[in-house]
């Protein structure tokens, strides 16, 4: 049996059907290869030829219609090589001369017997081969023309899209071809978009769609290719069930066969080539070789030309940085010439890319520095690298300092091909030296850096360095402790030594201040900030910092210290000649002064009588004289009540003594208690430090004596409450009790009316004495504090007042520093007022304040211009009440240093708010 591809159709026509048909069968006896059918006519055996695939036509001469040698013309105007025999019984050298004249490939005569079909078989074969081989070889020619047309086009292409277009325009133009267009793949949607098209294509890429998935929209040639990364075909549209989805489309514009392509070179897939024939099986082994090789050189042009981009896209990106530099790029051969350079180069130098290009390295430098700069070459060839500091010279003849690395540069194989370094302008950096140095030289103390040991090495310190210690920068940099155990205190070296390790330890800025001693033996309180630099281990490689002189600054922070201990002595003192005492000697050891006294005002004599002097005056001026009030200095600082301070009293006329010492004086006025002098014997000792100090001393002084005055009068007060409370309790209670002894005495021995009203004077008198002693007692005792708590404290007084039919809301939760027998009677006596102004069904409600708590009712209140008489004693707003209700209320608050109010409450009463108590939490 033959191969598929042996086969060989004939087509024999003949109007003798019998004949035709004996021929068919003898021949396929001949050969198996030979496939043979037949037509009766010339005209039915052209339609045969258009409907089907034959491989040679076995034709007779004489028949109805066109005889062969028409039959022959007709088939030679569309296949002028197509295998035709015209196998005729009417044989005649004109007919033989007419047939090799239209072209017939073999002219055989017919004979008898069936020999000569032996010999017939053996033409066709032998036509076919031929006809095979010479299509084989032009379909090679045309295959290798089309190969050598898409290659020297995907050369000449200066893009990646105009490769994919040109191999599109090629294969279009190229039979059997209509039509052909490249696609990418979205990742995201799985389809295949079209990039470029060329050929008959009107609208179809349009109407279809392409993806890569398993859908029907993916198993046809192009989604298949991309998956299976293979040339994947469709031999014929119209039977393939595979391209079902584009069937209509491609048949109606003339598509039989198509082939597509996956453009994939090193496993990288650029996209998709697809290719559609005019008719089916267009796309033999060899044309799929064909496609697969085109595939392969697309997809390899593609890569190159991403690898260009790339590599041109990296060229630019560095050309641009290194362009972009603020700094010189330079590249030089061994010799010193310039190989490459960034623009800024020639910028800076002033000298054109092609000057450059002819010049050395050292050419753009002074000739001074010309051989430190060949030198430095020569070091970083030999060693790897080096840096140097050097004046490049403009073309214009200006210098601008520059700092330069040079780095050795080598190739693939590690030979030396030059240096490349970079070129730092230094202008900048020197101008912030120099300013750093002046700026260095004007602060007020001096900046360090040290190694991190107890004798703080110092490797650079720059400032008012001698002005501070007495040492010049030099000895410190040259004697490893002197910093550290000559300069510090030996008191404060310890203690300096531990704040900066634990703040080196912690990373943290260090602030101290502590004691050096100059090399004159000086003491001086310094300041110091500084900060430990740190190596990429973690270890602390230097100190920088700064160092300023605050000796002054310390020594008044120290005075204000001592000033504000020692004036809690003042503001203790029992009596006013010992709080006068107190500050004059407080005013000594602060101020240093020689001259301090204080006068009291003695206004039976108006007076101003000195009560209290240090020894330095009286060794100065002698003892204080008295002065009149108004007289002298003193005199009017005290009438006035402004303070007075002169630079130098020898000079104002109103002094008192001419013949003093005194220069400077500061007199500042104790309020109504006297004056305070201090003074002097130099002028323009006081500064601002000093009077600040001086009014600080006044001050306390001032309230000391406040306080002690009104401890005196409270004192009073007190003795007088004490005799008041006495007589109460004493003249006038005897006689009260004397009369209720007669009025009883009386009821026995008659009856009358009157004797109910004498009983209730009795009453009254009794009542007014009882709140009295409650108003005396209130005011002298003193207060025993504990914490309460007012919700319980509340229930208790409530149970300790009758309160008929009145009702109790209680919101109360804090608890209170208080003394709490005291707070019971506030509370009652509140209650007590709110049910005897509210009436039997009084409505009372208690509630936190903030500080306090309140009392409210729902009677009728209190009218606002009597709520501030309320509190005094004996006013009362019922005439059988004795006025000192509110008052008791009051003297406690006052006792526990409290405010009391009346306002109204929601409910149109009374509200009473207790503030400005201790609340413990």
């Amino acid at each position: 049996m033959s191969s598929p591809t042996d086969a060989i159709r004939v087509l024999h026509v003949d109007d003798e059907a019998e004949l035709a048909e004996l021929a068919a069968t003898f021949l396929e006896r001949e050969d198996d290869r030979l496939d043979v059918e037949t037509a009766a006519s010339a005209s039915e055996g052209l339609d045969r030829i258009d409907d089907g695939d034959f491989d040679c036509v076995v034709s007779d001469y004489d028949m109805p219609g066109r005889n062969g040698i028409e039959f022959l013309e007709a088939v030679r105007e569309s296949r002028p090589d197509f295998p035709f025999i015209l196998y005729t019984g009417k044989g005649s050298e004109e007919v033989a001369s007419d047939a090799i004249v239209s072209g017939v490939t073999d002219y055989l005569q017919k004979e008898s017997g069936t020999g000569q079909y032996a010999v017939l078989a053996n033409r066709i074969t032998n036509a076919v081969e031929q006809y095979r081989t010479g299509q084989r070889a032009a379909e090679l020619d045309r295959v290798r023309t089309l190969a050598s047309d898409v290659n020297q086009a995907i050369v000449r292409a200066d893009s990646r899209t105009a490769v994919k277009a040109r191999v599109c325009e090629i294969i279009s133009e190229s039979d059997p071809y209509l039509f052909a267009w490249v696609g990418g793949i979205d990742p995201e949607t799985d389809r295949v978009e079209p990039e470029v098209s060329a050929g008959v294509e009107r609208g179809y890429l349009d109407e279809i769609s392409v993806t890569t998935d398993a859908n029907p929209t993916g198993r046809g040639p192009v989604g298949t290719a991309i998956r299976e990364r293979r040339v994947a075909v469709s031999q014929d549209v119209a039977e393939d069930p595979d391209f079902e989805p584009w069937r209509s489309a491609a048949i109606e514009r003339g598509f039989r066969a198509v082939a597509a392509v996956p453009l994939e070179y090193q496993d990288t897939l650029y996209g998709v080539l697809a290719v559609y024939a005019d008719r089916p099986n267009a796309f033999d082994a060899n044309e799929r070789d064909l496609l697969a090789e085109l595939g392969d050189d697309v997809a390899h042009v593609i890569h190159s030309f991403e690898v260009r981009a790339s590599l041109r896209e990296e060229r630019d990106f560095i050309e641009q940085a290194l362009d972009s530099l603020t700094d010189v790029f330079y590249v030089v051969d061994p010799d010193g010439r310039f190989r490459r350079w960034n623009d800024h180069l020639a910028e800076t130098s002033g000298y054109a890319d092609e000057a450059i290009a002819e010049m050395r390295a050292s050419d753009l430098f002074p000739e001074d520095e010309r051989d430190q700069i060949d030198e430095a070459i020569d070091e970083a060839l030999a060693v790897g690298g080096t840096t140097v500091e050097s004046a490049l010279l403009k073309a214009d003849g200006k210098r601008v300092p520059y700092e330069l690395t040079a780095s050795r540069l080598t190739d693939r194989d590690g030979d030396l091909i030059g240096l490349i370094g970079i070129g730092r302008d230094l202008t900048e950096r020197k101008r912030r030296e120099r300013q750093l140095a002046r700026l260095v030289d004007n602060l007020p103390g001096m900046v360090y850096r040290c190694v991190n040991e107890p004798g703080w090495p110092m490797q650079d310190v720059r400032g008012e360095v001698t002005d501070l210690t007495g040492y010049r920068p030099s000895e410190f940099e040259n004697r490893s402790d002197l910093y550290g155990e000559r300069v510090i205190h030996s008191d404060d070296q310890a203690a300096v030594w531990r704040s900066i390790q634990d703040a080196i330890k912690s990373r943290e800025t260090f602030e101290i201040t502590y004691r050096i001693r100059t090399r004159d033996g000086e003491i001086k309180w310094v300041w110091e900030r500084g900060r430990g630099t740190y190596s990429d281990d973690g270890d602390v490689e230097v100190l920088e910092g700064f160092i300023t002189d605050v000796t002054e600054r310390e020594r008044h922070r120290r005075v204000i210290d001592t000033l504000h201990e020692t004036a809690q002595s003042v503001m203790q003192a029992e009596t006013a000649d010992r709080a006068a005492e107190i500050s004059v000697d407080i005013v000594q050891n602060v101020l240093d002064m020689p001259a301090c006294a204080i006068h009291f005002y003695d206004g039976r004599d108006d007076e101003l009588v000195p009560v209290a002097w240090t020894a330095q005056t009286e060794e100065t001026v002698g003892e204080p004289p008295v002065f009149a009030s108004g007289e002298g200095l003193a005199g009017k600082a005290f009438e006035t009540g402004q303070p007075m301070i002169y630079d130098d009293i020898s000079t104002v006329p109103e002094r008192y003594n001419s013949d003093t010492s005194i220069r400077s004086e500061i007199l500042l006025p104790l309020d109504e208690h006297g004056v305070l002098l201090i003074g002097s014997t130099t002028p323009d000792a006081f500064d601002e430090v000093d009077v600040s100090l001086a009014e600080i001393v006044a001050t306390h002084t001032t309230t000391a004596l406040d306080r002690i005055e009104r401890e005196r009068e409270l004192e009073r007060q007190n003795e007088q409450l004490e005799e008041f409370a006495s007589i109460v309790s004493h003249d006038l209670r005897n006689p009260l009790n004397v009369a209720e002894g007669y009025l009883e005495r009386s009821r026995s021995e008659c009856d009358s009316k009157h004797l109910e009203a004498v009983a209730r004077a009795h009453d009254r008198i009794g009542a007014l004495i009882e709140d009295l002693l409650q108003v005396a007692h209130e005011s002298v005792e003193e207060i025993d504090s504990e914490p309460v708590e007012l919700a319980g404290l509340v229930e208790d007084s409530w149970e300790n007042v009758d309160t008929a039919a009145a009702t109790l809301d209680v919101d109360v939760e804090s608890t209170v520093r208080a003394d709490r027998s005291r707070l019971a009677q506030l509370l009652e006596n509140l209650i007590r007022n709110s049910v005897e102004h509210g009436g039997d069904g009084a409505s009372i409600r208690i509630g936190d304040l903030d500080t306090g708590f309140y009392v409210a009712d729902d009677g009728p209140g209190i009218p606002e211009d009597e709520r501030e008489r309320i509190f005094e004693s004996g006013f009362s707003t019922r005439e059988d009440g004795t006025g000192f209700g509110l008052a008791i209320v009051s003297a406690i608050v006052d006792a526990h240093g409290g405010d009391v109010r009346v306002t109204r409450s929601e409910a149109g009463g009374a509200r009473v708010e207790i503030t400005g108590l201790e609340r413990v939490e």
